[in-house]
């Protein structure tokens, strides 16, 4: 299992330390498109596809990364006084009764429209350029994937401190 645990988490690093790169993409391209709109009025008609698929995949495939991190936002108000076992108690029972059900749900929902959308060779209706869809749907579906499996990760780690019964 800590062999699963520690791949699962070695995914997470290696895809967030590499899609921050897209944003140094999604930077130029913009750079780039406001330099030809505003200095030579000729703007692109691709920038605005490429700004909501890039940040989009950014934002999805860092979510598994930030999970691991545990950088997400969270109000911790009520725990931020807990012991290191009640904390874990109650992201297993947060994630048994919220984090599970509703990423399960979306992965679920997600397969069969990233499937079709592959199928049909969907286009993008947001602008007269049409470009290719499916890869961003694509990537969608993947950092769900990962986000669930860094939950499932650290639901395991979590459950490891309750029955160990360290109150730290």
């Amino acid at each position: 299992m800590d062999r699963l645990l520690d791949q699962i988490d070695h995914l997470n690093e290696k895809v967030g330390e590499s899609v921050k790169w897209v944003i140094l993409i999604l930077t130029l391209a913009i750079v780039y498109d406001v330099i030809l709109r505003y200095l030579f009025n000729a703007p692109t008609v691709w920038a605005f596809d490429i700004g909501y698929m890039l940040g989009g995949s950014f934002f999805v495939l860092g979510m598994g990364y930030t999970l691991l991190r545990d950088k997400h936002v969270r109000v911790d108000v009520f725990s931020a006084n807990f012991s290191k076992k009640k904390k874990a108690i109650v992201e297993i029972i947060l994630g048994l009764l919220l984090f599970f059900p509703s990423y399960g749900l979306l992965f679920y929902q997600l397969i069969p429209h990233v499937y079709t959308s592959w199928m049909e060779q969907e286009k993008s209706l947001e602008s007269f350029w049409r470009p290719p869809i499916y890869p961003f749907k694509t990537a969608l579906l993947i950092g769900v994937a990962l986000l669930i499996l860094q939950g499932f990760s650290g639901f395991v780690k979590n459950l490891r401190i309750v029955l160990k019964g360290n109150d730290s």
